[in-house]
């Protein structure tokens, strides 16, 4: 089940990338450019041609991960190769500054509009995600952990119990816990005394999602700490869909706003660690958690073996992070070509050919070394079940 989840997952993301191609493709056939080459796969090796069309002409390529589209007179670093395979292309023109910008825009566009289909296809079927949240355990914690804020100082207590990120909290001490601040409580209350958590735990055992109530003894430290984080989480619950199309339309654009913000906001507090600067009240995120395609595969099937019907909410996720990540400013991506456009607007005239032809080789070049990097990072926790989402029933079960 597993290896055909993560089959899966490869075609919804080779998806996700012809469709963003596909975006630029369209916009720049709408607008004038030419568009010699669109790519199924990357162009590594052989292909084999699959016909022409709208005076384009269609590769598959054996590498079938991802595409590409060819535009030349976007300026793209596809232009010199594809002049030199494709002699008889018309001479090229110049456009101006805003249909460059749709176009090298418009795969974002494509993405951020699949993101939305994904959503809108999951509210009018499942429904939405419940705004109904569990007291959930988001990580644990121990010595070498960085702190949270200057007050907290990380325990391995809760780790050594037992205790597992996705732990849903239901009961401390008999007392029923609806808000992260009910459990801090009842924790902080009992410094160096047994506390007797139950828990709700969801595992897969033999290919099967189940789940199970577990009561876990943990004995916190003399602060009243045990070394968890806490956060509000659905769990995976969707509320009834609603009858009426026009609903959908809100529900599926409220969800998918939500999600991106959320993403923004991770990305923002990740630059802002990686310069040096930790928000109070923020974990520290360093260079070791920086992740690629083997974690996000290994997480995404994971969590469609665990509930098929996450397969909306990680593919909108996905297709927004893709466009998020194609809108930075480094040349070789798109938010690159959009940065080139912004200095020729102000600067009134493009900048040297051989300055952007610099900048997007070194580019190039910089985005290789990061994915060598996250390669690294992603077999590393590979290998350390960093990305293991199937918890195992274990604890200091109770009596």
């Amino acid at each position: 089940m597993v290896i055909l989840n993560i089959v899966i997952v490869l075609a919804l993301i080779s998806v996700m990338i012809i469709v963003h191609e596909f975006g630029h493709w369209i916009v720049a056939r709408k607008l004038g450019f030419q568009t010699p080459v669109f790519g199924f796969g990357l162009p590594f090796g052989g292909h084999l041609k699959l016909g022409n069309w709208k005076d384009t002409e269609f590769r598959f390529h054996w590498f079938v991960l991802g595409g590409y589209v060819a535009i030349p007179e976007l300026g793209d670093e596809s232009g010199d190769e594809i002049l030199k395979e494709m002699p008889h292309l018309k001479p090229m023109k110049s456009f101006p500054v805003w249909k460059r910008a749709c176009v090298a825009s418009a795969g974002v566009a494509f993405n951020i509009l699949f993101a939305y289909l994904m959503c809108l296809i999951m509210v009018a079927t499942i429904g939405p995600p419940s705004t109904k949240g569990n007291v959930v355990i988001t990580n644990l914690l121990d010595s070498n952990s960085p702190t949270v804020n200057n007050s907290f100082k990380p325990n391995s207590i809760a780790k050594d119990a037992g205790l597992m990120p996705g732990d849903v909290i239901l009961q401390a001490n008999h007392i029923n816990i609806k808000e992260p601040a009910q459990l801090v409580q009842v924790v902080m209350s009992s410094p160096e005394k047994e506390v007797i958590v139950k828990v709700k735990r969801t595992y897969i055992e033999n290919e099967k999602k189940k789940s199970e109530i577990l009561k876990i003894k943990v004995i916190p430290n003399k602060e009243g700490m045990i070394g968890v984080g806490l956060g509000l989480s659905t769990n995976g619950e969707y509320d009834k869909p609603s009858r009426n199309p026009f609903v959908w339309t809100g529900q599926a654009a409220q969800v998918l706003s939500e999600w991106t913000l959320n993403m923004l906001i991770g990305l923002f507090l990740m630059i802002m660690n990686m310069v040096g600067i930790t928000p109070n009240g923020t974990p520290k995120i360093n260079a070791g958690d920086l992740h690629g395609i083997i974690a996000i595969v290994s997480v995404f099937a994971q969590a469609i073996t665990i509930d098929f019907r996450e397969i909306y909410r990680w593919t909108a996720l996905i297709s927004v992070n893709l466009a998020i990540i194609n809108l930075l400013p480094i040349p070789a991506l798109d938010g690159g070509h959009l940065l080139f456009m912004a200095i020729e607007k102000i600067r009134g005239k493009k900048l040297a050919e051989s300055i952007q032809q610099k900048a997007i080789q070194t580019g190039f070049v910089l985005l290789i070394m990061l994915m060598f990097f996250v390669l690294f990072n992603d077999i590393k926790g590979l290998i350390s079940g960093k990305f293991n989402l199937m918890q195992e029933k274990k604890g200091n079960i109770t009596k």
